[in-house]
């Protein structure tokens, strides 16, 4: 990639791990980063330390436009570029542009239209359904109240949101019966697919409807082992779910990143597509480290100019070692064959590569001693 000295990427919710490794990727690519967050003095200063950069104000309240129009206009030489971390901090990016214009601000996001679409878990099913796209059936509260029995087991889950939060599982009809105080207009019931630990990924960067880029990868290992976050998972690429995955975004005329997750249908023999993420992903390191460059492809394709080609390889993986692998290991009272081989060459570590030891430990550091990262790590530990 050619460097442009005039780029200067934006890093919000510079606290998530995302932040932290995609500033790192951009930075050993010699792209300027810009912190810009709202942050404690404590927390700011050692984050700002980890960064190796200055921390900007951007809160996330009524002030935001405010805040980021001044990051803009003090900025007037430089090509500022947006990336969608945080879904939260991207809807607030698109009240901005509907009353903002600058030349000098740069985004690849898909039309709000399309981004509203796959957050919105029934409306994204209802999409998908209408599209003849395969998704897990959707059932009625209503109507399953009035059977005897449920016809099979059963998620019910918050339709926005990420992650496990509020999910439940059902597989009797007291279970169902036991969920009446739920508001269920604010949530979805469909078939459970009986393999969570097998939920597997696909990476997308999209420009107006049309593929830049594509890779997967498989998990090897989760936390909990029986189905929850990737920690450990290796680079592969399936035709079928980059097929998939490209007729579903190119129908949404998508533009930007999106992860694309799947569950394999044993009933059915076929992918059936679970959700889509339309914001960074967890394992972005894995981009860079297999070949996909996909950040900065992003860079390039929302300055309009031309993509760097890449070539996959697929022998790489990531890993996510402390405190998440560390902890499986403890669980699994060392019974992890091959645990301690740390693998460089071919493979990544989440908040370590592509940055120094020192600012490596002040971000794990941080993550340590913040109360809701320990609560956090509390809830997966003992839930």
């Amino acid at each position: 990639m050619s460097i442009d000295n005039n780029i200067l990427v934006l890093i919000t919710d510079i606290s998530t791990r995302k932040s932290f490794d995609l500033a790192n990727i951009l930075t050993n690519k010699g792209i300027e980063i810009f912190l810009c967050d709202d942050l404690n003095k404590i927390d700011a200063a050692i984050l700002q330390n980890a960064y190796g950069k200055k921390l900007k104000l951007l809160r996330k309240d009524e002030h935001f436009t405010q805040d980021l129009a001044s990051i803009i206009e003090k900025n007037p030489s430089k090509k500022l570029v947006y990336f969608p971390i945080e879904e939260d901090t991207t809807i607030l990016v698109y009240e901005f542009l509907k009353d903002h214009k600058y030349k000098n601000f740069y985004h690849n996001l898909p039309p709000q239209k399309a981004f509203d679409t796959v957050r919105d878990k029934g409306v994204f099913s209802a999409f998908c359904i209408g599209e003849k796209l395969p998704v897990p059936k959707e059932y009625n509260y209503k109507n399953l109240k009035q059977q005897e029995q449920i016809p099979a087991s059963l998620i019910i889950k918050p339709r926005s949101g990420s992650g496990s939060v509020g999910i439940r599982f059902i597989d009797t009809k007291d279970e169902l019966l036991a969920c009446k105080a739920l508001p269920m207009q604010e949530y979805i019931i469909q078939e459970r697919l009986l393999n969570p630990r097998d939920v597997e990924g696909a990476f997308f960067l999209f420009d107006q409807g049309k593929m830049i880029s594509y890779y997967g990868h498989k998990r090897i290992r989760t936390f909990p082992a029986s189905g929850g976050v990737s920690i450990y998972s290796k680079c592969e690429l399936k035709p079928q779910l980059k097929k998939l995955g490209c007729d579903l975004l190119e129908r949404l005329q998508w533009s930007g990143l999106a992860m694309v997750e799947f569950l394999y249908d044993a009933t059915e023999d076929k992918y059936k597509i679970i959700e889509v993420n339309p914001r960074l992903w967890g394992s972005l390191m894995l981009s860079e480290f297999c070949g996909a460059n996909m950040m900065t492809n992003y860079c390039l394709s929302a300055l309009k100019e031309p993509i760097e080609k890449t070539t996959i390889n697929q022998n790489t993986y990531i890993r996510w070692f402390f405190p998440w692998e560390l902890l499986g290991y403890i669980q699994s009272k060392g019974r992890i064959e091959n645990f301690w081989n740390f693998d460089t060459k071919h493979t990544c570590y989440i908040n370590t590569t592509y940055t120094s030891y020192w600012r490596s430990f002040l971000f794990t550091f941080y993550n340590i001693i913040n109360p809701a990262k320990l609560k956090r790590l509390y809830q997966k530990v003992f839930s």
